[in-house]
Parts: C-alpha cells; structure tokens; sequence
C-alpha cells in the first residue's frame, strides 16, 4: 500500500505539470487558434534559468521565480512578433514550423551555454521526506501539486472575475465582434502567447528539482502536455487538469507495476482513441458559451 501510495502522489505531481503545460495549448489555441509547439522547451527555460539564479546566483525563490517571468515574459513578446504575428497576420499555418523552429534555437543556445550535462538543482526543501507511517513523501512533490491547483484556480478567477479576462473569452468566443467592441484584440492575442510561455516557465521551476536541469528535459514533457490537451480538448482547460492528473497518475502506476516503456505507448494509443471518438476532446462541450 505504501509503494502504491507513493508512485501515486509522484504521478500526480507529474501529471500536473503536464496540466500546466497543456493549459498553454489551450490558451493559445482559443485566442488566437494557433498552437506553440515549442511550450516544452519554455519548461526548458524556466529550469535552465532557476540553475542560473538560484543555484549557482545564490538568489532565494522568490527572486528567481520573479526574474523567470519577466524574461520569459519579454522572450514571449519577442517570439510572438517574430515567429507567429507574421503568418498569422495573413493566415498562413508556417506558425507550425516557426514556432517549432524557436524551439529548437532554445535548445542548441540552451546546449552552448549551460552544456549537455544534467545538473542537480536541489529540493526547495532539502534532501527530508514526509512520512506517515511506512508512506512516505517528497516535499518537492506535494509543492508541485499544490502550486498547480493554485495556478488553475487563479487562472479561473482571472477569466471570469477579471475584466481583462473577460477580454480574453469574448476574443476567443469572436474576435471580429470582440474587436467592434473596443477590445484590443492583437493585445490579447500577444497576451495569450506571453501568458502560456510563462506557465510553461514556471512548471520548469517547479519541477525541474525532480527532473534535473538540461537543454533537452522539457522536449518529452512538451509532447505529453500536448497529447493531455488533445484528450482533454484544447478548449477545455478544467478538463485539460482533470486529465493531466488521470495521466500523470496512470503512468505512474504502469511504471510501477510493469515497465516504463509501456507507459508512452499507452498515453498515445489514448490520444489516437480519442481523437477517433471524440475530435473535440473528452471535455471539449465545455467550451459551448458566451462571453
């Protein structure tokens, strides 16, 4: 029971990561009906930069987590002009091969600057487990959960309590009327691209005290998050952390219980069934309103 326990909470803890991750999809993809597909390798940066500053800058959490977001922010900003606004403007799909493109320039400045090494970033809080009885858990894991429950529930407040948030929903529902209606919509679309370029940054701060930092460890993540989003539907974000979890926590356990190399196949079958079944997703109905 304690083993089964375990490799449970660990899973879930990667399976919010993945919702994370995934969310980005969504957000883009209902703004502005464009996916970024080198999210994984934001998640990349994020690691890559909380080595930099927290490691070996010595800078507490706080700080670090702050300058993570502004230079993920401003990079966002940069990409967008750059790789996206440019086709999506005239309505081209090179967006796909652009934003991809972007990701792979991450990665080999990723690689010329910090190596192809892994590196250890210490657990947050030291090397101590929680036990309870004969189950035990890492710290490290619990934050990852906490922090992503945390995320999604400010991000429902803010796209339903926010005037800004309800910007985004009318842009996402009809940018052509939410434009008539004095909504900056090329903001918003800006917005979107910066808001899941960050997410995607703070779930490699998170996480990467489990995963090691290195250029490539968000590439995997990347495409799991996309097949969660996929499953879940692109326009069904609650969904989207619903199934991030059931993922993360299924693969946990088929590793545990039989061998990891079955867990990638199965979460890939899942999305190929889903797709057949249900193109919009599991919980694509969700997204069936008005702003």
């Amino acid at each position: 029971m304690a083993f089964f326990l375990h490799i449970l909470i660990g899973g879930i803890a990667t399976g919010a990561i993945y919702s994370l991750i995934a969310v980005g999809y969504s957000i883009t993809f209902s703004t502005m009906r464009i996916l970024n597909f080198a999210l994984g390798m934001w998640v990349m940066l994020g690691g890559m930069l909380t080595l930099t500053f927290h490691v070996m800058f010595g800078w507490n959490l706080l700080a670090t987590l702050v300058a993570i977001i502004v230079i993920l922010a401003a990079l966002g900003v940069i990409a967008e002009r750059v790789s996206v606004y440019p086709f999506y403007r005239i309505g081209s799909d090179v967006w796909i091969m652009s934003t991809l493109a972007v990701g792979f320039l991450f990665i080999n400045t990723a690689e010329l600057i910090w190596g192809r090494n892994p590196e250890p970033v210490p657990s947050f809080f030291g090397n101590g487990v929680i036990t309870f009885g004969s189950f035990a858990v890492f710290p490290q894991h619990l934050l990852v959960i906490f922090a992503a429950l945390v995320i999604f529930i400010l991000l429902h407040l803010f796209y339903y309590h926010t005037l800004l948030g309800k910007a985004f929903r009318a842009t996402a529902h009809n940018p052509e009327v939410a434009s008539l209606m004095g909504i900056n919509t090329r903001l918003i679309c800006v917005l979107s691209y910066v808001y899941a370029s960050v997410l995607a940054g703070v779930a490699g701060f998170i996480i990467v005290p489990i995963t090691y930092a290195e250029a490539q460890m968000g590439t995997v993540l990347g495409l799991k998050a996309f097949a969660i989003a996929i499953i879940a539907g692109l326009g069904a974000p609650r969904g989207i952390l619903i199934c991030g979890i059931a993922y993360g926590a299924l693969e946990a356990l088929v590793s545990g219980y039989f061998f990891t190399g079955i867990r990638d196949i199965l979460g890939f079958s899942i999305m190929i069934l889903v797709l057949f079944l249900r193109p919009e997703g599991l919980f694509g109905q969700q997204m069936r309103e008005r702003a």
